[in-house]
């Protein structure tokens, strides 16, 4: 990352004459600058092409409002009622029971007894949740009398991948874990012209600067695709974990430059004999400490520091490093402080709206032992998120140990915004490492009666919300699904009750849902079986039709454990992998059913707008997503209006 440029301004490094002849025929900054106009050009092209839809998303009033700021409002809605400290031979919910009603041609569960089916929705101790959603099931719509009168779907704007499927496909292709087609196609064309600016006319050995020049343009790149406020990533409509990947290419080639042009100098030097003369000199003493800034970035910006160092080593290091680099250069070459400044611009811009985004609220605890994860409640901030999005949590508690405390982790939101069950935001954190398990501690001891017997409350700093769908509407399409594998159920589960609250309110099109999760053990179904029964109660007074396919693939425990469960008519368990090519094709159909000649029969204008498939779990499970996406057939595709694909990973 380092630039040693303009050294040579005092005492030129020796050089044959032709070469720096060549040379002097090209004005090294004005190069440079060129270039930057070049990748800023492309990037407005690429909003431009992604302009339509976004246009298309912010004639919604909503979209204004929601997936920017987290907040609290007032939910003209029955109160929700609030479970009792857990029993586990108590009945908690003091509610009469929600009845279910069985839609007509129903098969017939001789499994399923009627008494049962009334207490599928009510509060009990097998749920992870603290409020009711009987509430909801008894509500047939949420919408108002005028809002039942006025159809108010969102108006579709078909994605790139939609209008080409097949590039899109091609694109989406894995060469390894991480890296797509479509990345390796974009870290191709940034490098070639990084090439061109840093080998044209110029010879690195013998005319070093031009490298230096190259490292310092790059330094305003680097830093805003490294915020979490990413300017970039706001004009493009991406999140910042979907750019990360380009910040992290964009580093490797900035260190790259800057080492070259210090090899440059080092050569030169050498060759002339005068190495003492110039290594004395501030201004280069200066270049090197910004060198050793960069390549210490870089080592400690491994995979390796990354997964098992993220806050103790790679995050401190980074702060430190990139002070270091960023002041030293501005010491060793005036040409660097513009940029500098610009890049100190976008980090305070982002810092500023950290803080902003970030609310501190009490949060309540309680562990899901079958899920291996902690339900984390926060009743108090209940809307300003959209489905898909995630928040950064801090847990401000001595239980989280002398670090802990300090530490930012990103989980998806689980619940729906402006639920009218009182939940608030919920985030479902799976044990993958110290910090995670020490919040499970922390919800396990307070469930056991060291706290309230319901669960801690601990006092909590939330940052958010952050990506998300982009510039798509899940509620714009004709068709949604969902598949989750493990932990990444957060996704599906947002995804779907704010589908159904939607419909609800006559602000969906979606007419066929489907939830695929795979999970290893059965026994995860259980603390979610009355949530996904009120999802499916709910869906009988909705236009949207809802199914839920759970597939395990471990052997239980007890296969009578998994026979005792009662499962709701629309929620299946399986003994399987699921077979992604046929549920695809069957909530194709299910979709295309509700329409004829394109048309559609019962509620809403225009004809089929497509489906949305949404994926979060494994890079496996992503693959095969991807798969069946990719080789659906076409004339299906076009009939339906179109696959679009929304995945969710985090790179760091």
């Amino acid at each position: 990352m380092s630039v040693f440029a303009a050294t040579n301004a005092s005492a030129p490094a020796p050089a044959p004459a032709p070469v720096h002849a060549a040379s002097s025929s090209v004005d090294d900054a004005e190069l440079i600058l060129n270039v930057d106009i070049f990748l800023l050009c492309a990037l407005a092209i690429f909003v431009l092409l992604l302009l339509p839809r976004a246009a298309i998303r912010f004639t919604h009033k909503r979209e204004w409002v929601d997936g920017h700021f987290l907040r609290s409002t007032v939910i003209q809605t029955p109160v929700s009622v609030v479970r009792k400290p857990s029993k586990r031979d108590a009945m908690i919910a003091p509610v009469d029971p929600a009845h279910i009603p069985v839609p007509k041609q129903a098969p017939t569960y001789a499994a399923y007894e009627f008494d049962d089916s009334e207490k599928w929705a009510s509060t009990t101790d097998a749920s992870h949740t603290f409020a009711s959603h009987a509430d909801l099931i008894r509500k047939a719509s949420t919408a108002s009398g005028r809002e039942r009168r006025r159809q108010n779907v969102p108006t579709h704007m078909p994605g790139w991948s939609t209008m080409l499927p097949t590039i899109a496909a091609f694109l989406r292709t894995t060469i390894r874990p991480g890296l797509t087609i479509g990345k390796l196609f974009v870290e191709l064309t940034y490098i070639s012209v990084l090439l061109y600016a840093g080998l044209y006319k110029s010879n690195p050995l013998t005319q070093p600067v031009r490298t230096g020049f190259v490292a310092v343009s790059q330094i305003p790149i680097v830093v805003a695709l490294g915020t979490k406020h990413n300017v970039v990533g706001m004009m493009i409509g991406f999140g910042y974990e979907r750019l990360n990947y380009l910040h992290r290419f964009a580093g490797r080639l900035l260190v790259l430059a800057a080492n070259i042009h210090a090899i440059g100098y080092f050569y030169s030097w050498s060759i002339a004999g005068n190495f003492s003369t110039h290594i004395a000199k501030p201004s280069t003493q200066w270049a090197f400490v910004a060198l050793i800034a960069t390549d210490l970035l870089l080592l400690l910006s491994t995979d390796m520091f990354r997964q098992k160092f993220y806050n103790s080593i790679f995050i401190p290091s980074h702060i430190i490093s990139a002070i270091l680099f960023l002041v030293s250069i501005c010491f060793h070459v005036p040409f660097a402080v513009p940029y500098v400044l610009i890049a100190t611009a976008f980090y305070g811009l982002d810092r500023l709206m950290r803080i902003v985004k970030s609310r501190i609220a009490i949060a309540r605890l309680r562990p899901l032992p079958d899920l291996g994860m902690t339900r984390v409640e926060v009743p108090s901030i209940n809307s300003g998120w959209r489905a898909g999005q995630h928040v950064r949590l801090r847990v401000l508690s001595l239980g989280m140990g002398w670090r802990g405390w300090a530490e930012a982790h990103p989980f998806t939101i689980a619940s729906v915004c402006r639920s009218p069950s009182g939940e608030g935001l919920v985030l479902m954190c799976k044990k993958a490492g110290d910090w995670t398990n020490k919040l499970y501690e922390l919800a396990q001891r307070a469930d056991y009666g060291e706290a309230n017997g319901i669960g801690s409350n601990v006092r909590v700093i939330v940052e958010g919300p952050y990506g998300g769908p982009g510039h798509a509407i899940f509620g714009s399409f004709s068709g949604a699904l969902f598949v989750a594998g493990g932990s990444g159920i957060t996704l599906a589960l947002g995804a779907v009750q704010d589908l159904i609250k939607k419909d609800l309110e006559y602000k969906s099109r979606v007419r066929a849902i489907e939830l695929v999760w795979s999970v290893q053990d059965p026994a995860a179904l259980q603390p979610l079986i009355p949530l996904f029964s009120s999802l499916l109660a709910q869906s009988y007074n909705a236009y949207a039709s809802l199914r839920i396919s759970v597939f395990y693939t471990r052997a239980p425990a007890s296969p009578d454990a998994v026979r005792a469960y009662r499962l709701p008519p629309g929620l299946t368990l399986s003994p399987a992998r699921p077979k992604l090519p046929g549920i695809l094709q069957g909530v194709v159909d299910r979709s295309a059913a509700l329409f004829s000649g394109h048309k559609e029969r019962r509620r809403g204008r225009g004809g089929l707008t497509g489906i949305i498939v949404g994926v979060c779990g494994p890079m496996s499970l992503g693959d095969e997503v991807r798969r069946a996406v990719a080789n659906f057939p076409a004339e299906r595709r076009k009939a339906i209006g179109g696959i679009e694909l929304h995945e969710e990973a985090f790179g760091w």
